[in-house]
């Protein structure tokens, strides 16, 4: 393929031209790259989310959307993207300060009603549910460290950590 700027691509881009698209990979996935590092301060974590974009922009044919300047566009699309990640996993550790402080404050009641131990409710999670809470929460291991020690994807670790949350929540809602 011959060099081309990046209008000339956006132009191949919309009239389906695999090439094209394999050129604005290898053009800018370095730059997408260190511009996601640069915000999650994960090399796993910037890649996944690079590819997935880059996935997304493919499939979902993003590239019609491109109307300016296909570098200020992707990198635009990579900082909005790494940026949900963030507000995602900020949204997540709040959940999670919010539990610890409720669990304190039903440890702290004095009420006849059966007190609740954190670690028997754990106890009742499946072994991997548990794991992945023990070391995430309790160990504060980043998701990527553990879901290499547990063999499983992020997303995977992920899913684990959100049943095992809900679960300790209706558990501390029936005990009351």
């Amino acid at each position: 393929m011959e060099i081309l700027n990046d209008s000339q691509i956006i132009e191949q881009l919309k009239a389906g031209d695999k090439e094209a698209f394999e050129a604005v990979f290898k053009k800018y996935y370095k730059l997408l790259n260190v511009s996601a590092f640069y915000i999650l301060q994960d090399e796993m974590e910037a890649e996944d989310t690079v590819q997935g974009f880059f996935v997304d922009l493919w499939e979902k044919q993003l590239f019609t959307n491109i109307n300016s300047s296909l570098k200020a566009y992707l990198t635009t699309a990579i900082r909005n993207r790494c940026l949900k990640k963030v507000e995602s996993e900020t949204r997540t550790q709040k959940k999670l300060v919010d539990y610890k402080y409720t669990l304190t404050e039903v440890e702290e009641e004095e009420t006849p009603v059966p007190q609740i131990y954190p670690e028997k409710m754990l106890a009742d999670l499946s072994m991997q549910r548990m794991q992945a809470f023990t070391l995430v929460h309790y160990e504060n291991k980043k998701y990527k460290d553990a879901a290499l020690e547990m063999g499983i994807s992020i997303n995977s670790l992920k899913t684990h950590l959100k049943l095992a949350i809900k679960t300790l929540k209706e558990g501390l809602k029936s005990a009351k």
